[in-house]
């Protein structure tokens, strides 16, 4: 299927083409280092020491194939309640820094969890509006990633 995906789609000129890969270093990320030998990761924990290690060792296997890491991305950083504006960290803290540091790689952002607020007329649960706090977060994860890239 990734063979397809690369070669046989006619894409035009793209600025971006994102992959949400799994976690690791499974076949499906060996796979795609070795169709695309040459292109920037972004390289995505949560908070948890565990989740953070598996995600430094697809990181090492970025930088080892000569894959540029524009940086790291904790997701499920904290959740906030919107009753009393309190911070939990349910996953632990500490991950994406950790990763930072063992990557030598900039955070880009810290993604909450979140309670998103449901439509019943344009039902989109899972993407924020622009000025929604959380979707000013991913706005300013994008910038910094579109930042990396210029540079």
């Amino acid at each position: 299927m990734l063979t397809n995906f690369f070669k046989e789609v006619t894409w035009g000129d793209l600025d971006y083409l994102i992959l949400d890969l799994p976690p690791g270093t499974g076949d499906v990320a060996l796979d795609v280092h070795t169709m695309l030998p040459e292109s920037d990761e972004i390289i995505v924990t949560t908070p948890h020491a565990t989740a953070a290690f598996v995600a430094a060792r697809a990181g090492s296997m970025a930088i080892k194939s000569n894959h540029r890491i524009l940086g790291i991305v904790e997701n499920m950083a904290y959740f906030e309640s919107q009753k009393t504006g309190e911070r939990e960290y349910v996953f632990g803290q500490g991950g994406g820094e950790r990763l930072s540091e063992e990557l030598k790689a900039d955070l880009l952002g810290q993604i909450p969890l979140g309670q998103p607020d449901i439509d019943h007329e344009d039902f989109a649960p899972s993407v924020y509006a622009e000025d929604h706090p959380i979707g000013q977060i991913y706005s300013e994860l994008a910038r910094n990633v579109i930042r990396k890239k210029e540079s």
